[in-house]
């Protein structure tokens, strides 16, 4: 499969197929995205899932998107033009697989990106917007590095290595028939990751007693740690042998007290050091050269600001550390040759900018925001890793959820919906 570039909108504000089959009626063209059975919309089979993209914008919003090859089936099977100005895979700040299992899971979602009627009011110099359920609390503003976005692009990770790791718990009812199969990178337009052969993962909770009332800023500087769980695991041997190829360790600090709400470990090993060993223990575990194996490392945590101030405090130099996934999943920079020129359609209800205007704004939005993003660097073939991806588990679900996550693992396993017991345990939670 050729690496796709360009994307066409499916539905919503100025979308591609707005008007395909029937004027200002999205049930024709929504019944034949459902019935397509083709290899490259149901990857699986023909019983799997709809197939689709998932793009986010720097500002925030989504759209459900169809990839070059995909558009080119469709028109071709219902004699159909394809639409000029297409969305450009270096305008999204992360590409990701959408699944649907049903006409109506698809009529359900894209009836989200529905355009509500514009105030009879509003100025004739005032810019429409998209002002749909899915993307009226994004579009407007300045442009943003936005977690939904870094959300997306960890669930890439973990699918590309079938983990059940945190998927399971995010998405454990849509993505529970996907584990078992690999995505294709060039369809999401990334270049084959060079960490495909492997990758270490360190899943760290640090416990602290809950009845501690001091102000965050006290906490920070001197947090109450009662126990620390850590999972250690090599992707992808983590579930292609018997011993699932790590480890996972409940670190139980002598002398701490004790949280009212905490359960013994079913899950992992039980060691009893003093707190004054820990930041040894700490030490030796973050112990790893990413630019010499060529193997980088990604640190799960649950609130990344404290977690960084625990290892900083431990002799660990953070500094490097780069937060969330972006330069680990590189778009590549190669264009497609197919659906390049611009847009000619008129602008729609009053509009003074065409649909190409509006795409190349979020062009330049999405370059000013990149430009200050950071890239693994190649010398001789070699990437240049930082020394660690730090994806916040806390900041992933607040996305995902739009409210304030918890502050421990279990309850935010609750707040996904999850049955899982609510009481603490440093090492169980860590895998």
């Amino acid at each position: 499969m050729t690496i796709q570039t360009r994307f066409y909108q499916v539905s919503g504000y100025r979308a591609h197929l707005n008007g395909w089959f029937k004027q200002y009626d999205d049930k024709p063209m929504i019944r034949a995205l459902a019935s397509e059975t083709s290899k490259d919309f149901r990857p699986g089979g023909s019983d799997a899932p709809l197939e689709l993209v998932l793009g986010m914008l720097p500002c925030g919003a989504s759209y459900v998107l169809l990839t070059t090859e995909q558009m080119h089936l469709f028109t071709q099977k219902y004699r159909l033009n394809i639409p000029r100005g297409s969305w450009r895979s270096s305008d999204f700040l992360s590409l990701s697989p959408i699944y649907f299992y049903s006409e109506a899971e698809l009529s359900s979602k894209l009836a989200t990106y529905k355009q509500r009627p514009r105030n009879k009011n509003r100025r004739e110099t005032e810019e429409p917007r998209d002002n749909s359920q899915a993307n009226r609390g994004y579009v407007a503003g300045p442009a943003s590095v936005h977690y939904r976005a870094y959300f997306e692009q960890q669930r890439y990770v973990y699918m590309q290595y079938r983990s059940v790791l945190w998927i399971k718990c995010s998405f454990r009812r849509t993505l529970y028939h996907l584990l078992a199969k690999r995505i294709l990178s060039e369809k999401f337009a990334l270049s084959p990751p060079s960490w495909l052969s492997g990758i270490r993962v360190i899943s760290i909770v640090f416990v602290q007693w809950s009845v501690d009332k001091r102000r965050r800023e006290e906490r920070l500087q001197n947090p109450s740690l009662i126990e620390v769980g850590i999972t250690d695991a090599h992707f992808p041997s983590f579930f292609d042998t018997p011993t699932g190829g790590g480890t996972t360790l409940h670190l139980k600090l002598k002398q701490a007290a004790k949280n009212p709400r905490s359960k013994m470990p079913n899950h992992s090993k039980v060691e009893e050091i003093t707190k004054s060993e820990l930041p040894q223990r700490l030490r030796t575990l973050f112990d790893h050269d990413a630019k010499k194996s060529g193997t980088p490392l990604i640190v799960l945590c649950h609130d990344e600001e404290m977690t960084r101030g625990i290892l900083e405090r431990a002799g660990i130099d953070v500094s490097s550390y780069e937060s969330g996934l972006s330069s680990l999943l590189p778009f590549c920079p190669a264009e497609d040759k197919i659906g390049h020129r611009s847009r000619s359609r008129s602008p729609r209800r009053g509009s003074r900018s065409s649909v190409s205007d509006y795409r190349r704004d979020h062009s330049r939005e999405s370059a000013e925001t990149q430009k200050h993003g950071v890239q693994p660097r190649s010398h001789r073939g070699v990437v240049d890793y930082p020394t660690a991806y730090v994806v916040d588990m806390q900041k992933l679900v607040s996305a995902l959820m739009e409210s304030n996550a918890p502050n421990t693992t279990p309850e935010t396993a609750k707040l996904l919906r999850i049955q899982t017991d609510t009481r603490t345990c440093g090492g169980d939670d860590s895998l």
